[in-house]
């Protein structure tokens, strides 16, 4: 069997032309929608000769109903697929006649790769219609589709975008026939073959197929002594360049392919040897640096040279009721992540709740301007010295008075400008944390160049094994490199994954990591050890107040709110410098990352949240179309 390559054929309208000019239009020369049309009958007649060669003569009952028409299309397939390559069928002797005195020309004919498109009736054009029901007559002969055995044909479909109720096919071959069958489908893929009626008397079969909608179709097989087309020839299609090359690498990829599968736990093996490698590397290259002739936490004098080594476990927190020295919140957040992604608190949120907290910022709790239940902010910045602070930081209160032009401004109104600003100055506190040497890679930037020459080469990969399956090459070979991509393309997503965890800190980052335990532990016990007057430990308002964006950049907010309450019980029930109460101020922290203006969001640099048979096989194939 031979499977079949099909072409469709979409239906035609054909305009009148503009007549010249200040003259009236003429009448269209065909009118109405062709897919209306309807095929009454289609009754197909094949001879086979010994030669192979096939004598088609097709009489069409074909009714325009009350729509103006010049004809028909009959689209021809010329390529039949084979294990030997693609055959080519050729066609000859086209004849056109209509017994009811229709057009009858075969007005145009259009070749394409694998196909050829007739165009019967009347030429383009043309006035020369016809309405109701005509007649029509084609002939034609075929060479280059019959094996010297057997024989089988799509006789009618799949491609016709008319009904056609009854298709009637005679076929006789020289020989008796010793076998025949009849099918059609409705489906354009040739999918769905279910038997139709077929008689054999002698030398001749008659198959009868009824009501195939569009896109059905009705194919015929029959079967004949051995030898009785001994005569016929195929004739194959001169293969492509990408033919050409398939057939040169099947011999070299369907042996690997072959031993990949005979080695298939191998393969596996390897697999999970990859994944268990990945996590064991990242694992010891992401241990810490450590000073270890300094105490925990503790910084090294500026210039002084100390050694380094690897630490082995994790030591003992040193609870401390100090800030970490010369590290903002956001910079916390990040070397506590080693990670610019999905941080507690995006870095404007951090930042500002820092300014206010140190005094350079002053906020004022109020209502939201048409929800008097939600909570909004006014901000302002102070007079209190800048001069000190990193230049981000100068660059946020900047942005905030140029938002309010001198005048507090409500949280939720900050746009588009600020942020802008907001996203700059959050690049250069990256790369100022990225200076600082804390983390054993850069979070900032597009990456090392091994990262890319990976990711280029994975792509590259990629690129080639669609076009290796677009191209048809051998199916061992496209399957080697869908293997070998995916396998490749799921190491690459395991190895980004897991950066975080290969990422070691520095002995200055570890130190200030301790620093952060610390400060995490002595909230943590003073929370624990209060009896509900107030903590054990005595922390003064601003103590409470300058850990709270250190608390935010651990994910620790609700601990901190805890620690505040109970110190507020003991005395002062509010924390400088602000004057708020421990409940604003954890307020503030938990709800201004979603009052801050919409436009701003994308500043943060992460957040919480048939059955046995299928005409495939056949040769043959086509439609027929309204003109």
């Amino acid at each position: 069997m031979h499977a079949l390559r099909t072409l469709t054929a979409g239906p035609a309208v054909v305009m009148l032309g503009l007549a010249a000019a200040l003259l009236p239009a003429p009448a269209a020369a065909a009118s109405g929608d062709p897919t209306d049309d309807v095929v009454r009958d289609l009754s197909i007649s094949i001879d086979l000769d010994e030669d192979g060669v096939m004598h088609v003569k097709e009489t069409y009952d074909w009714d325009f109903g009350e729509r103006e028409g010049l004809g028909f299309f009959r689209t021809l397939s010329t390529q039949m697929p084979s294990d030997e390559g693609p055959r080519v069928v050729d066609y000859e002797d086209f004849a056109l006649t209509s017994p009811t005195g229709a057009p009858a020309a075969v007005a145009d004919i259009e070749e394409s790769r694998d196909a050829l498109q007739l165009s019967l009736g009347a030429p383009e054009g043309s006035e020369d219609t016809r309405t109701g029901l005509q007649t029509y007559e084609l002939s034609y002969t075929v060479h280059g589709a019959v094996d010297p055995s057997s024989w089988d044909w799509i006789v009618a479909g799949p491609d016709q975008d008319v009904s056609i109720e009854r298709v009637t096919t005679e076929v006789t071959a020289p020989e008796e026939i010793l076998d025949g069958a009849c099918w059609q489908g409705t489906d354009s893929d040739l999918d769905d073959g279910r038997p139709c009626p077929a008689e054999i008397d002698g030398e001749t079969m008659t198959a009868t197929a009824t009501t195939l909608e569009p896109g059905g179709w009705q194919g015929v097989e029959v079967t004949v002594p051995e030898g009785t087309f001994s005569a016929a020839t195929p004739v194959y299609a001169e293969p492509t360049a990408s033919e050409r090359l398939a057939d040169t690498i099947a011999p070299v990829s369907d042996r690997i392919g072959h031993a990949v599968l005979q080695a298939w736990w191998a393969a596996a093996a390897a697999g999970v040897a990859a994944v268990v490698g990945i996590f064991l590397l990242r694992r010891r290259s992401g241990r810490d640096e450590h000073f270890p002739l300094l105490a925990p936490g503790a910084l090294p004098e500026p210039g002084a040279t100390l050694g380094i080594a690897r630490l082995e476990q994790e030591p003992p927190a040193v609870p401390r009721h100090a800030v970490p020295d010369d590290l903002s919140p956001y910079e916390a957040a990040l070397l506590w992540r080693k990670s610019a992604l999905f941080l507690p608190a995006d870095f404007t949120t951090l930042t500002l709740v820092d300014l206010a907290a140190r005094g350079h910022l002053h906020l004022e709790e109020t209502t939201a301007e048409h929800d008097d239940d939600s909570r909004d902010w006014l901000a302002s910045t102070t007079i209190a010295d800048r001069s000190g602070l990193p230049d981000d930081e100068q660059d946020l209160l900047a942005a905030l008075d140029a938002e309010g032009d001198g005048e507090p401004i409500r949280l939720s109104e900050l746009g588009d400008e600020f942020s802008t600003a907001a996203q700059k100055a959050q690049a250069k506190a990256l790369a100022c944390f990225d200076a600082r040497h804390l983390l054993s890679r850069r979070l900032g930037g597009a990456g090392s160049l091994w990262d890319w020459t990976a990711a280029a080469g994975i792509t590259v990969l990629l690129v080639v094994t669609i076009l290796a399956w677009a191209l048809t090459m051998p199916t061992s070979l496209n399957l080697l490199l869908t293997g070998i991509t995916g396998a490749l393309l799921l190491l690459g997503v395991l190895w980004a994954a897991t950066a975080t965890m290969g990422t070691r800190r520095t002995a200055l980052g570890r130190a200030h990591v301790e620093q952060l335990r610390g400060l995490q532990a002595a909230q943590a016990a003073v929370v624990e050890t209060s009896d509900g007057t107030g903590p054990t430990t005595e922390l003064t308002p601003d103590q409470i107040t300058a850990q709270l964006p250190y608390a935010m950049a651990l994910g620790e907010a609700k601990r901190w709110s805890a620690l505040a309450e109970g110190s507020a019980a003991a005395g002062d029930s509010t924390l400088r410098p602000q004057g708020l109460s421990a409940g604003s101020w954890f307020l503030l922290a938990t709800s201004m990352q979603h009052t801050i203006g919409a436009s701003h969001s994308s500043s943060g640099a992460g957040s919480t949240g048939s059955p046995g048979f299928s005409a495939g096989s056949f040769g043959g194939g086509g439609g027929v179309a309204g003109r």
